[in-house]
C-alpha cells in the first residue's frame, strides 16, 4: 500500500460504515487468530493472545491518532476530523511500527528475543496478509505493489505457523493455486463492474448562493469532485476543509469541485450562505432546494461524493467523508 487506498464505504440505510476502518479491524482479528494458531498447546497462549488484542486496538488507536502528527493545525480548527479520518499510508507505517515494538518487549524477557519477536512477525504478518487481500478485492486501483505485499506477508506467516521447511512450502503451494485460481474467477466475475459506473452524469441546473444558475454541463472539460452535503451534517463540517484545501491547492481548468447542498433538508437556506463565509469555502455552491438532484444522483447519505471525468461520465462515487489525499488520487484516476 504505497499510497492511502480510496474505497467506497458501506451504506446501511442512512448509515455509512467506513470501509477502510473495517478492513484495519478484519485483518487485526486474522493476525490475533495467527498468533492462536502458533501458541495451540503452549502455555503462554493465554498471554499471547491477550496481548495480540491489545495490539488490534493499539493499532486503530495510532492510526487514528497519527492525524495528530500530520495535519496538526488542521485537527486543532476541526477536531472531530479525528472520528472520519486517519493519518493515512504514514499512519499505518507508524501503527504498525509502535504494535510491533509493543509486542516484542511485551514478550522479549519472558521468552527471549527469538520468540518475541517470531510472536511479533505472526501477528504483523496475519493482519498484513489480511488487509492486502481485501485491498485487493476491494479497490479497483491497487497495483503491483499490494501484489507484492501480499506475497512477502503470506510467505511470512507460512514460515510462522508450518512446523517445517517442507511444509511451510507445502502450504505456499496450495496458497498460490487457490490464488490463481481466485483471481481468475475473481476477474471473470467483476469483467462487467465498471459498466454500472461508466454512465453519463445526468445533467441539472440549480442557482448557486448568489442567485446565478450553474449547469454540470457547463464544466465539461474539466473532471468535477461533485459533493452532495448539509450545513447539519458532522461529517460533511469534517470533511469541508479537505474540500477547501484540494480546491485551493488543485482546482483549476483540469479540475474543479462543484457542491450541491440539500438545501430542502435546511431549516434555513441562508445558513449555506452563512456557513460557507464562516468557514471561508470559496468552490462552487449550488442550492438543490427541491431535492431532485439528490434523487436522480440517489442521494441518501451525507457525504456523497462522486467523481465525473471530463467527458462527462461518471467514474468513482464515495459515501462518507473522502480526506484531501483520497480527492486527489480519485480525481486522478480519471486522467
Amino acid at each position: 500500500m504505497k499510497e492511502a487506498m480510496v474505497l467506497p464505504n458501506l451504506q446501511i440505510g442512512t448509515f455509512v460504515l467506513n470501509m477502510e476502518l473495517l478492513i484495519y479491524l478484519i485483518a487485526g482479528i486474522v493476525g490475533v487468530l495467527s498468533v492462536r494458531y502458533r501458541e495451540r498447546g503452549r502455555l503462554e497462549r493465554e498471554r499471547r493472545m491477550s496481548g495480540a488484542w491489545n495490539a488490534v486496538f493499539i493499532w486503530i488507536i495510532v492510526w487514528k491518532a497519527s492525524l495528530i502528527l500530520f495535519d496538526f493545525q488542521g485537527v486543532i480548527r476541526h477536531p472531530q476530523s479525528l472520528l472520519f479520518f486517519s493519518g493515512g499510508i504514514r499512519g499505518v507505517w507508524l501503527a504498525s511500527i509502535v504494535v510491533l515494538a509493543y509486542l516484542f518487549l511485551r514478550e522479549v524477557r519472558r521468552a527471549g528475543s527469538r520468540e518475541a519477536m517470531m510472536n511479533a512477525v505472526t501477528w504483523g504478518a496475519g493482519m498484513a496478509a489480511a488487509a492486502f487481500l481485501l485491498f485487493l478485492l476491494l479497490d479497483d486501483a491497487a497495483g503491483i505493489a499490494d501484489y507484492a505485499g501480499l506475497s512477502v506477508a503470506v510467505t511470512l506467516l507460512a514460515f510462522m505457523l508450518s512446523p517445517s521447511l517442507k511444509a511451510a512450502v507445502r502450504s505456499l503451494a496450495t496458497a498460490l493455486i487457490i490464488g490463481m485460481i481466485g483471481f481468475t474467477i475473481l476477474n471473470y466475475s467483476s469483467s462487467g463492474k465498471n459498466v454500472q459506473l461508466d454512465q453519463a452524469a445526468p445533467d441539472f441546473e440549480l442557482t448557486d448562493l448568489d442567485g446565478n444558475a450553474v449547469r454540470l454541463s457547463n464544466y465539461r472539460g474539466s473532471t468535477v469532485v461533485l459533493n452532495f452535503w448539509a450545513t447539519w451534517c458532522r461529517v460533511c463540517q469534517a470533511e469541508m476543509p479537505h474540500m477547501e484545501k484540494f480546491y485551493r491547492e488543485q482546482g483549476g481548468e483540469d479540475v474543479t469541485i462543484l457542491s450541491v447542498n440539500a438545501t430542502r433538508q435546511e431549516r434555513n437556506a441562508n445558513l449555506v450562505g452563512e456557513y460557507a463565509d464562516k468557514e471561508g469555502l470559496t468552490f462552487p455552491i449550488v442550492l438543490d432546494k427541491s431535492g431532485e438532484v439528490l434523487k436522480e444522483y440517489s442521494v441518501t447519505a451525507y457525504p456523497t461524493t462522486y467523481i465525473i471525468d471530463s467527458s462527462g461520465m461518471i467514474r468513482e462515487r464515495y459515501l462518507g467523508a473522502i480526506s484531501y489525499e483520497g480527492i486527489k488520487k480519485t480525481a486522478k484516476l480519471t486522467d
